[in-house]
């Protein structure tokens, strides 16, 4: 059985800016939290939190994932 790739670590392009998939939490005792950061021209970090669900569902919807060999399972 082939193991999936993570998320995290990743790139992904949203509002023509890539973001990188920084990190993976539980939050709220019941949710999957992504933090998201992008780097800004000057050096400075940008960064927002997303939702598993959120972030799976922008993916689906045309997002590209960049050096990734991640398949979602979401039909």
């Amino acid at each position: 059985m082939e193991k999936k790739a993570t998320l995290t670590g990743q790139r992904i392009i949203l509002n023509d800016m890539e973001w990188k998939i920084a990190e993976k939490t539980f939050k709220y005792g019941r949710e999957w939290q992504y933090t998201l950061s992008h780097e800004n021209v000057d050096g400075t970090y940008a960064s927002i939190r997303i939702g598993e669900d959120a972030l799976l569902n922008i993916i689906q919807s045309g997002s590209r994932v960049m050096d990734s060999k991640y398949e979602s399972n979401i039909k």
